[in-house]
Protein backbone atom coordinates (compact mmCIF):
# COMPACT_ATOMS: atom_id res chain seq x y z
CA UNK A 1 0.00 0.00 0.00
CA UNK A 2 1.37 3.08 -1.30
CA UNK A 3 0.58 5.93 1.75
CA UNK A 4 3.38 8.76 1.65
CA UNK A 5 0.76 11.14 -0.17
CA UNK A 6 -2.60 10.42 1.58
CA UNK A 7 -3.61 12.83 3.70
CA UNK A 8 -5.42 10.81 5.93
CA UNK A 9 -5.94 7.03 6.60
CA UNK A 10 -8.43 4.70 8.41
CA UNK A 11 -7.07 1.78 10.07
CA UNK A 12 -8.95 -2.02 8.95
CA UNK A 13 -11.58 -2.11 11.71
CA UNK A 14 -12.10 -6.03 11.54
CA UNK A 15 -10.57 -8.55 13.57
CA UNK A 16 -6.80 -9.64 13.04
CA UNK A 17 -4.90 -12.78 13.79
CA UNK A 18 -1.25 -12.06 15.37
CA UNK A 19 0.43 -13.22 12.35
CA UNK A 20 -1.57 -10.88 10.26
CA UNK A 21 0.05 -8.12 12.74
CA UNK A 22 3.55 -9.67 12.66
CA UNK A 23 3.49 -9.33 9.09
CA UNK A 24 2.42 -5.68 9.01
CA UNK A 25 5.64 -5.03 10.84
CA UNK A 26 7.35 -7.70 8.77
CA UNK A 27 6.59 -5.41 5.33
CA UNK A 28 7.94 -2.46 7.09
CA UNK A 29 11.33 -3.84 8.36
CA UNK A 30 11.28 -5.92 4.69
CA UNK A 31 13.36 -5.02 1.20
CA UNK A 32 9.54 -3.96 -0.02
CA UNK A 33 9.24 -1.18 2.36
CA UNK A 34 11.37 1.93 -0.14
CA UNK A 35 13.13 4.30 2.13
CA UNK A 36 14.77 7.63 0.81
CA UNK A 37 15.48 8.97 4.58
CA UNK A 38 15.42 7.49 8.18
CA UNK A 39 11.83 9.24 8.83
CA UNK A 40 9.85 5.89 9.14
CA UNK A 41 12.31 4.22 11.45
CA UNK A 42 11.99 7.90 13.43
CA UNK A 43 8.83 7.91 13.43
CA UNK A 44 7.95 4.39 14.45
CA UNK A 45 10.42 5.60 17.56
CA UNK A 46 8.17 8.27 18.14
CA UNK A 47 5.00 6.62 18.83
CA UNK A 48 6.71 3.84 20.72
CA UNK A 49 7.85 6.28 22.76
CA UNK A 50 4.68 7.89 23.66
CA UNK A 51 2.47 4.57 23.76
CA UNK A 52 1.61 5.06 28.06
CA UNK A 53 0.55 8.52 26.45
CA UNK A 54 -2.47 8.06 24.76
CA UNK A 55 -5.64 8.94 25.82
CA UNK A 56 -8.56 7.10 26.32
CA UNK A 57 -9.29 6.46 22.50
CA UNK A 58 -5.58 5.39 21.91
CA UNK A 59 -5.04 8.64 20.36
CA UNK A 60 -1.54 11.10 20.42
CA UNK A 61 -1.76 14.40 18.89
CA UNK A 62 1.18 15.23 15.96
CA UNK A 63 2.58 17.83 18.85
CA UNK A 64 3.31 15.00 20.81
CA UNK A 65 4.84 12.58 17.95
CA UNK A 66 6.71 15.22 16.29
CA UNK A 67 7.80 17.06 19.97
CA UNK A 68 9.62 13.67 20.55
CA UNK A 69 10.67 13.00 16.91
CA UNK A 70 12.67 16.40 16.64
CA UNK A 71 14.28 15.37 20.11
CA UNK A 72 15.64 12.54 18.51
CA UNK A 73 16.85 13.58 15.17
CA UNK A 74 18.37 16.40 17.22
CA UNK A 75 20.65 14.93 19.08
CA UNK A 76 21.37 12.29 16.14
CA UNK A 77 22.12 15.03 13.77
CA UNK A 78 23.54 17.84 15.50
CA UNK A 79 24.95 15.92 18.68
CA UNK A 80 25.87 12.58 16.74
CA UNK A 81 27.15 14.04 13.68
CA UNK A 82 24.59 11.51 11.72
CA UNK A 83 23.21 12.15 8.40
CA UNK A 84 19.66 10.23 8.45
CA UNK A 85 19.43 10.56 4.11
CA UNK A 86 21.90 10.04 1.55
CA UNK A 87 24.10 13.18 0.61
CA UNK A 88 22.31 15.05 -2.34
CA UNK A 89 23.19 17.74 -4.74
CA UNK A 90 21.74 20.44 -1.77
CA UNK A 91 25.11 21.21 0.13
CA UNK A 92 22.94 22.29 2.86
CA UNK A 93 21.09 19.61 3.36
CA UNK A 94 17.43 17.77 3.39
CA UNK A 95 14.60 19.87 5.25
CA UNK A 96 15.07 18.41 8.24
CA UNK A 97 18.66 18.96 8.68
CA UNK A 98 18.32 22.90 7.59
CA UNK A 99 15.87 23.40 10.03
CA UNK A 100 18.08 21.42 12.87
CA UNK A 101 20.97 23.64 11.77
CA UNK A 102 19.01 27.05 11.60
CA UNK A 103 17.51 26.71 15.22
CA UNK A 104 21.46 26.02 16.48
CA UNK A 105 22.67 29.65 14.58
CA UNK A 106 19.62 31.42 15.58
CA UNK A 107 20.13 30.35 19.08
CA UNK A 108 23.81 29.73 19.38
CA UNK A 109 23.75 26.49 20.27
CA UNK A 110 26.74 24.32 19.75
CA UNK A 111 26.18 20.55 18.90
CA UNK A 112 26.97 18.89 22.10
CA UNK A 113 24.01 20.50 23.97
CA UNK A 114 21.08 17.68 24.30
CA UNK A 115 17.60 18.76 22.93
CA UNK A 116 16.50 18.97 26.39
CA UNK A 117 18.75 21.79 27.26
CA UNK A 118 17.37 24.27 24.85
CA UNK A 119 15.50 26.76 25.56
CA UNK A 120 11.69 26.45 25.26
CA UNK A 121 11.33 29.04 22.42
CA UNK A 122 13.86 27.17 20.42
CA UNK A 123 11.62 23.92 21.07
CA UNK A 124 8.27 25.50 19.95
CA UNK A 125 9.89 26.81 16.68
CA UNK A 126 12.03 23.91 15.48
CA UNK A 127 9.27 21.19 16.29
CA UNK A 128 7.00 23.25 14.39
CA UNK A 129 8.89 23.40 11.54
CA UNK A 130 9.62 19.49 11.81
CA UNK A 131 5.91 19.12 12.34
CA UNK A 132 4.86 21.01 9.29
CA UNK A 133 7.02 19.48 6.66
CA UNK A 134 7.54 15.62 8.03
CA UNK A 135 4.15 15.66 8.54
CA UNK A 136 3.55 15.55 4.64
CA UNK A 137 4.59 12.34 3.81
CA UNK A 138 6.01 10.24 7.04
CA UNK A 139 2.82 9.48 8.45
CA UNK A 140 1.09 8.29 5.83
CA UNK A 141 4.21 6.68 4.90
CA UNK A 142 4.64 4.44 8.00
CA UNK A 143 0.46 4.04 7.56
CA UNK A 144 1.08 2.52 4.11
CA UNK A 145 4.13 0.27 5.22
CA UNK A 146 2.43 -1.13 8.24
CA UNK A 147 -0.76 -2.12 5.85
CA UNK A 148 -3.18 -0.13 6.95
CA UNK A 149 -3.51 -2.02 10.36
CA UNK A 150 -1.54 0.46 12.88
CA UNK A 151 -3.28 3.71 12.96
CA UNK A 152 -5.64 5.87 11.86
CA UNK A 153 -4.58 9.32 11.22
CA UNK A 154 -5.45 12.88 9.65
CA UNK A 155 -2.32 15.60 8.14
CA UNK A 156 -5.13 17.98 8.71
CA UNK A 157 -6.66 17.62 12.44
CA UNK A 158 -3.57 16.28 13.65
CA UNK A 159 -4.12 13.31 14.95
CA UNK A 160 -2.95 9.38 14.76
CA UNK A 161 -5.56 6.79 16.37
CA UNK A 162 -3.84 3.57 17.12
CA UNK A 163 -5.72 0.70 16.22
CA UNK A 164 -6.79 -1.08 19.69
CA UNK A 165 -5.58 -4.57 18.86
CA UNK A 166 -2.52 -3.45 17.26
CA UNK A 167 -2.01 -1.29 20.80
CA UNK A 168 -2.23 -4.49 22.48
CA UNK A 169 -0.05 -6.57 20.31
CA UNK A 170 2.64 -3.58 20.38
CA UNK A 171 2.43 -3.30 24.26
CA UNK A 172 2.75 -7.37 24.23
CA UNK A 173 5.99 -6.97 21.79
CA UNK A 174 7.27 -3.61 22.38
CA UNK A 175 10.84 -4.69 22.87
CA UNK A 176 10.74 -6.91 19.98
CA UNK A 177 9.56 -4.56 17.91
CA UNK A 178 12.41 -1.48 19.03
CA UNK A 179 15.05 -4.14 18.39
CA UNK A 180 13.84 -4.66 14.73
CA UNK A 181 13.34 -1.03 14.34
CA UNK A 182 16.72 0.10 15.62
CA UNK A 183 18.52 -2.93 13.38
CA UNK A 184 16.76 -1.55 10.30
CA UNK A 185 17.56 2.07 11.48
CA UNK A 186 21.26 1.28 11.68
CA UNK A 187 21.81 -0.70 8.63
CA UNK A 188 20.15 2.03 6.92
CA UNK A 189 22.37 4.52 8.63
CA UNK A 190 25.84 2.27 8.04
CA UNK A 191 25.26 2.79 4.11
CA UNK A 192 25.37 6.34 4.36
CA UNK A 193 27.46 7.37 7.08
CA UNK A 194 31.34 7.58 7.45
CA UNK A 195 32.43 5.17 9.96
CA UNK A 196 33.95 8.53 12.02
CA UNK A 197 29.78 9.02 13.59
CA UNK A 198 29.31 4.91 13.42
CA UNK A 199 30.73 3.87 16.82
CA UNK A 200 27.82 2.91 19.14
CA UNK A 201 25.41 3.33 16.71
CA UNK A 202 22.76 1.53 18.25
CA UNK A 203 23.07 3.23 22.00
CA UNK A 204 23.05 6.52 20.25
CA UNK A 205 19.65 5.59 18.28
CA UNK A 206 18.25 3.79 21.50
CA UNK A 207 19.14 6.79 23.80
CA UNK A 208 18.17 9.77 21.30
CA UNK A 209 15.64 10.66 23.44
CA UNK A 210 16.88 10.00 27.17
CA UNK A 211 16.91 13.07 29.55
CA UNK A 212 20.52 13.52 31.17
CA UNK A 213 19.22 16.09 33.89
CA UNK A 214 15.90 15.29 35.69
CA UNK A 215 16.90 17.93 38.42
CA UNK A 216 13.62 19.58 37.96
CA UNK A 217 11.12 16.75 38.60
CA UNK A 218 13.65 16.11 41.70
CA UNK A 219 12.66 19.85 42.87
CA UNK A 220 8.79 19.33 42.27
CA UNK A 221 8.27 16.32 43.92
CA UNK A 222 11.22 17.32 46.96
CA UNK A 223 9.22 20.72 47.43
CA UNK A 224 6.07 21.10 45.97
CA UNK A 225 4.82 17.61 46.51
CA UNK A 226 7.12 16.56 50.50
CA UNK A 227 8.09 13.41 49.01
CA UNK A 228 11.00 13.73 51.54
CA UNK A 229 11.57 10.13 52.21
CA UNK A 230 13.11 7.64 49.42
CA UNK A 231 10.10 6.11 48.19
CA UNK A 232 11.56 2.17 48.70
CA UNK A 233 13.23 1.89 52.50
CA UNK A 234 11.54 5.39 54.07
CA UNK A 235 15.41 7.03 54.55
CA UNK A 236 15.12 10.66 55.36
CA UNK A 237 16.40 12.22 52.62
CA UNK A 238 17.43 15.58 52.37
CA UNK A 239 17.41 18.41 49.40
CA UNK A 240 20.57 17.72 48.23
CA UNK A 241 21.54 16.80 44.72
CA UNK A 242 24.15 14.06 44.90
CA UNK A 243 21.70 12.19 48.04
CA UNK A 244 18.41 12.17 46.28
CA UNK A 245 18.23 9.82 43.07
CA UNK A 246 15.02 10.44 40.73
CA UNK A 247 14.26 6.92 39.86
CA UNK A 248 12.28 5.67 37.06
CA UNK A 249 9.93 3.21 38.85
CA UNK A 250 8.92 1.07 35.57
CA UNK A 251 12.40 1.15 34.20
CA UNK A 252 12.67 3.90 31.62
CA UNK A 253 14.86 1.40 29.38
CA UNK A 254 11.68 -0.12 28.79
CA UNK A 255 8.88 3.43 29.17
CA UNK A 256 11.26 5.05 27.18
CA UNK A 257 9.93 8.42 28.77
CA UNK A 258 9.88 10.86 31.75
CA UNK A 259 6.73 11.82 33.36
CA UNK A 260 5.90 12.34 36.66
CA UNK A 261 3.42 9.51 37.39
CA UNK A 262 6.49 7.31 36.83
CA UNK A 263 9.37 9.10 39.24
CA UNK A 264 10.26 8.60 42.27
CA UNK A 265 12.62 9.99 45.13
CA UNK A 266 15.09 7.33 45.91
CA UNK A 267 18.08 7.38 48.22
CA UNK A 268 21.41 6.32 46.15
CA UNK A 269 21.57 2.94 47.68
CA UNK A 270 18.02 1.83 46.37
CA UNK A 271 18.12 3.72 43.32
CA UNK A 272 21.39 2.17 42.44
CA UNK A 273 20.35 -1.67 43.32
CA UNK A 274 16.77 -1.85 41.99
CA UNK A 275 18.09 -0.39 38.31
CA UNK A 276 16.92 -1.37 35.47
CA UNK A 277 14.04 -4.40 37.84
CA UNK A 278 10.69 -3.72 38.53
CA UNK A 279 9.82 -3.27 42.25
CA UNK A 280 7.39 -5.38 44.21
CA UNK A 281 3.99 -4.85 43.55
CA UNK A 282 3.25 -3.14 47.01
CA UNK A 283 5.36 -0.21 45.77
CA UNK A 284 3.22 -0.11 42.74
CA UNK A 285 0.38 0.46 45.02
CA UNK A 286 2.17 3.02 46.83
CA UNK A 287 2.62 4.92 43.33
CA UNK A 288 -0.68 4.89 42.89
CA UNK A 289 -1.69 6.55 46.02
CA UNK A 290 1.38 8.86 45.47
CA UNK A 291 -0.13 10.11 42.53
CA UNK A 292 -3.50 10.27 43.13
CA UNK A 293 -3.07 12.66 45.85
CA UNK A 294 -0.99 14.87 43.12
CA UNK A 295 -3.74 14.53 40.55
CA UNK A 296 -5.88 15.84 44.06
CA UNK A 297 -4.02 18.92 44.69
CA UNK A 298 -3.16 19.83 41.33
CA UNK A 299 -5.24 18.54 38.07
CA UNK A 300 -2.35 20.26 35.72
CA UNK A 301 0.43 18.80 37.17
CA UNK A 302 3.35 18.59 35.36
CA UNK A 303 2.81 15.65 33.14
CA UNK A 304 0.04 13.99 34.32
CA UNK A 305 -2.96 15.04 31.89
CA UNK A 306 -3.00 11.42 30.16
CA UNK A 307 -2.60 9.59 33.74
CA UNK A 308 -4.61 7.38 34.60
CA UNK A 309 -4.33 4.53 37.36
CA UNK A 310 -5.31 1.89 35.02
CA UNK A 311 -3.07 2.89 32.71
CA UNK A 312 -0.20 2.57 35.04
CA UNK A 313 -1.62 -0.86 35.73
CA UNK A 314 -1.21 -1.61 32.37
CA UNK A 315 2.37 -0.54 31.85
CA UNK A 316 3.55 -2.78 34.93
CA UNK A 317 2.24 -5.35 33.69
CA UNK A 318 3.34 -4.72 30.21
CA UNK A 319 7.15 -3.92 31.60
CA UNK A 320 6.67 -7.79 32.88
CA UNK A 321 5.30 -9.35 29.94
CA UNK A 322 8.45 -8.00 27.77
CA UNK A 323 10.73 -9.54 30.47
CA UNK A 324 11.56 -7.08 33.10
CA UNK A 325 10.10 -9.86 35.65
CA UNK A 326 13.11 -9.45 37.94
CA UNK A 327 11.28 -8.17 40.98
CA UNK A 328 12.83 -6.09 43.68
CA UNK A 329 12.79 -4.67 46.86
CA UNK A 330 14.88 -3.21 49.29
CA UNK A 331 16.61 -5.60 51.86
CA UNK A 332 15.74 -3.85 54.93
CA UNK A 333 13.32 -0.68 55.69
CA UNK A 334 14.62 2.26 57.30
CA UNK A 335 13.13 4.49 59.70
CA UNK A 336 11.01 7.24 58.54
Amino acid sequence: MAGYDLAEGRYENRALSDDEMWSAFSNLFSSRSKNSSSYKFGFLKAIMDNLYNVDENLTLTFDQLFGTFTEVYWNLVLKHGIRQQPVSERSDGTYLEQALNLTAVKYTITPEIPFESISDEAKIEVCKRIKSKCKVNVVGALFGDTKGLFYSFSRKEEWLQINPQMYQFVCKHKLAIEKLNYYEWAKYLEKINDDSVMDHLLTKIDKSSERENLSIYRRILFEEFENESCFYCGKKLSNDGQKVHVDHFVPRAFIKDDKMWNLVLACPTCNLQKNDKLASIIYLEKLLDRNKKIVLVNKKAKDMGTYSAQNLRAVYYWAKINGYDTIWQPKKMKEV
